[in-house]
């Protein structure tokens, strides 16, 4: 498949501001997607290359993209910057000056997905000494190989600015009317979304096998589940009505929320945006494998900092000291952390994401062993709003 196809595409899809518009756009260029390589438009189309919580990113800054663009082009670097500072936008930028590269090439073959896909791909991965002349080599290559409006979103994308507005509920409109039969199958899709956060699997299986796929679509360990978040009311009274007069409620405690994926002796972390952050608080992985009695599960807890002495609860701010590269160990020992669970969502073999709350706190209740760092949150069973 031709990249310029897509590039048509998001031309489209920039120029309107309509969500039907670029809901209908989308939908006909994943009709003409090969099933095989949909999961690479998907993820192109979202910005990246890869579900959000892959820790791998292209990481390309505008210096390095200016670059590769004076390479491809042949024209100094001097007059693309001063040409950004007027569009402010890479991908105009590269567009204009791919139009006026001073090298012809006869004889090109067309860019194809596969093309930009793969050299993004290895962009992503190339690390180490020499990582960024690499980078800038191979992007320079792929913007030789494109013609103008392709150059344009090929610098967006490796930027990470690709501008086309389109939300990922616009996608699963879109694979809903392309491979379910129309908007009705957006439920079944977005649900099989949520559970695995990885929009390019969700399509490749939505196209493939079609909803029978996406009903058979499950839960797996390492994939996080999208985070069920909170909705505002103004008044014990108002959530109590909300509820039917009867609710749970739990403390809110002062930390960062994460999500435990645990498979055998291996734990992860996942933030709340989905990031991995396993490698700030291997202390809380530590208290996972020792308190954690089940093989697999994935649980959700808040990583709260605490002081071992008292026992008290510092907060939020104090585990911003664990956001580093480098001295986590001297951070373990400055601020530790103390788990309180709230929620399992899967266990052993279990999908627990459609039973109700009763059922999943008491599945925690018995998959973790309490202790004065891993803790279950408190609640309170209540049909008063003053005891609320």
């Amino acid at each position: 498949m031709r990249y310029l196809t897509i590039a048509d595409a998001y031309e489209k899809i920039e120029a309107t501001t309509k969500r039907l518009e670029m809901t209908d756009l989308l939908v006909e260029v994943l009709k003409k997607t090969p099933k095989e390589i949909i999961d690479k438009v998907v993820y192109l189309t979202q910005g990246r290359i890869y579900p959000d919580f892959v820790d791998l990113e292209i990481g390309v800054a505008e210096k390095l993209a200016i670059k590769a663009i004076a390479r491809a082009s042949g024209l100094r670097e001097s007059e693309i910057e001063e040409d950004l500072k007027t569009t402010g936008d890479i991908g105009e930028t590269a567009q204009k000056f791919m139009a006026k590269k001073t090298q012809v090439t006869f004889f090109q073959q067309p860019l194809t997905v596969q093309k930009v896909y793969e050299t993004l791909d290895k962009m992503a991965k190339t690390s180490g000494s020499g990582a960024v002349d690499l980078k800038m080599a191979l992007l320079a290559g792929l913007l030789a190989a494109a013609i103008p409006k392709e150059a344009k979103y090929i610098a967006r994308t490796v930027t990470g600015n690709l501008r086309l507005g389109i939300a990922d509920m616009t996608v699963l409109d879109a694979l809903a009317i392309a491979y379910g039969g129309g908007k009705e199958a957006r439920e079944l899709i977005e649900r099989a979304y949520n559970i695995s956060s990885d929009l390019g699997r969700v399509a490749k299986n939505v196209a493939g096998k079609g909803l029978k796929g996406i009903r058979k679509f499950q839960v797996l360990v390492g994939e996080p589940i999208r985070p069920m978040l909170a909705e505002r009311l103004s008044s014990p009274e108002e959530i109590l009505e909300k509820l039917g007069g009867r609710c749970i409620a739990e403390y809110k405690y002062d930390g960062e929320r994460i999500q435990i994926h645990k498979k055998g002796d291996e734990v992860v972390l996942f933030s709340r945006r989905l990031e991995n952050i396993s490698s700030q608080y291997p202390d809380a992985i530590g208290l996972i494998q020792k308190h954690a009695k089940v093989k697999n599960a994935i649980l959700e807890a808040e990583c709260v900092a605490v002081d071992t002495d008292t026992g008290e609860m510092k907060p939020f701010q104090e585990l911003m000291h664990r956001r580093r590269k480098y001295g986590v160990q001297k951070a373990m020992e400055e601020y530790p952390v103390s788990l309180f669970m709230f929620d399992a969502l899967y266990v052993d073999g279990k999908d627990l994401t459609l039973e109700p709350y009763p059922v999943r706190r008491k599945a925690l209740e018995e998959a973790i062993k309490e202790s004065e760092r891993v803790n279950i949150s408190k609640y309170l069973i209540t049909s008063s709003a003053k005891e609320l």
